[in-house]
């Protein structure tokens, strides 16, 4: 169990961290797409700002897994997996587990649909470099 929970501790801490740091690579590329909003590549900025605000949307999900993950950890540090500890509250026992591998589960599943978000990010961005790549070699 203690390797466990290090384990859970250091992921806790990664997904803490990310949303501060993907939140400020965003700002910078938010910024940068304003060069986009001119006449001749406006059409491409559609396709990326739609990729951009989907990735964003997905990244805020990050500041969801840390809460989930710290409260199964919260859950694992309460649970006496000793025989004597298990012994003295079974069903205490038992409801512990069962909700921190809940939460565990609502973690992973809610990083799973943070990945298939960012997947559909990909033929927006083909669609922006094929648009912008038309703007800066017109035929």
């Amino acid at each position: 169990p203690a390797v466990m929970k290090r384990r859970f501790e250091a992921t806790v801490d990664e997904y803490e961290r990310l949303p501060g740091r993907l939140a400020g690579h965003r700002a910078v590329e938010w910024q940068r797409l304003d060069a986009l909003l001119t006449p001749e590549p406006a059409d491409a900025a559609r396709a990326r700002y739609a990729s951009l605000a989907r990735t964003a949307t997905a990244g805020n999900a990050d500041g969801v897994v840390a809460p989930l993950l710290t409260a199964a950890l919260d859950a694992m540090r309460n649970l006496d997996l000793t025989p004597p500890g298990t012994r003295a509250d079974p069903a205490g026992a038992a409801a512990l587990l069962r909700t921190a591998s809940w939460l565990v589960d609502t973690a992973a599943a809610t990083t799973a649909e943070q990945t298939a978000s960012l997947s559909r990010s990909d033929p927006d961005r083909t669609a922006f470099i094929t648009a912008l790549e038309a703007v800066a070699a017109p035929t």
